[in-house]
């Protein structure tokens, strides 16, 4: 089995409706503090324009952010900061053999 790392979706819901649509998967290998962030492909699927624009440039600095900053200081600003309409999953934790295939494996399941 491979080290611990902390899986979090981060999701969005459209002002006036009640479904939860994942925007982007979290995973963060803690033994290096480094968050790795894969965003949606196309989130005017799930949003209207403006909406889609923000989300796409929320998950584009929060990669950004993630290549230049400690990634648990990431994760726990963001579960103090967000709001109703993007919020994020509790922290899971799981065992890791490859950081990558388990994004690319998470990434297909919620994201698609």
């Amino acid at each position: 089995m491979g080290p611990l790392a902390h899986f979090v979706l981060l999701v969005f819901r459209q002002p006036g409706h009640g479904a939860l649509w994942p925007v982007a998967v979290l995973l963060l290998d803690p033994a290096n503090d480094r968050l790795h962030v894969r965003g949606k492909e196309n989130y005017a699927s799930i949003a209207h324009a403006d909406d889609a624009f923000v989300l796409a440039e929320t998950v584009k600095q929060l990669q950004a952010d993630a290549s230049a900053q400690s990634g648990s200081a990431i994760l726990d600003l963001l579960e103090s900061t967000l709001s109703n309409s993007l919020t994020m999953t509790v922290r899971i934790m799981m065992r890791v053999k490859d950081v990558g295939s388990t994004l690319d494996h998470l990434s297909a399941a919620f994201l698609l």
